[in-house]
């Protein structure tokens, strides 16, 4: 299959998504906190290189994410913010907010910690499969794969 990849766009995307986590989890982060069961003090006593690596992984995670969003949306044609919008919710519904649920259940977390979670994955993975299609039509930096 040959899907045009816009590498840009799924940078692009990718820091949307951390941008919006950002922002996500300032506005969260008591209640998150909380059902999640991270203290303060474990936050405080991370390394600079342990906070380089969790933020350095969740950037090259993200890039992931839309790099096979990219593949989705070849496969179902997707051309149009409807259309990217639906490949989100139906990637958000059978691959993000199903695992989550699954692990925090077997863990004995609260729903509410998978709410707050599937909650920024699925806003996350919509403006960024918006980025990727309004960004499709451009040429620079569009490799064959």
């Amino acid at each position: 299959m040959n899907v045009k990849i816009n590498y840009v766009a799924v940078g692009v995307a990718a820091i949307a998504m951390w941008l919006l986590g950002a922002i996500w989890y300032n506005v969260f982060s008591a209640q998150w906190m909380m059902y999640a069961g991270v203290t303060e003090e474990l936050g405080k006593s991370m390394s600079g290189m342990d906070v380089a690596i969790m933020y350095g992984g969740s950037i090259i995670a993200f890039f992931v994410t839309f790099y096979v969003q990219s593949h989705i949306h070849h496969a179902f044609t997707v051309q149009d913010i409807k259309g990217a919008l639906q490949a989100a919710v139906w990637s958000w519904l059978g691959f993000a907010v199903t695992v989550m649920y699954v692990n925090n259940s077997y863990q004995g977390k609260s729903v509410l910690l998978t709410l707050i979670d599937s909650g920024y994955w699925l806003i996350g993975m919509a403006v960024g499969g918006m980025i990727l299609v309004k960004m499709q039509k451009r040429n620079a930096n569009v490799t064959e794969r």
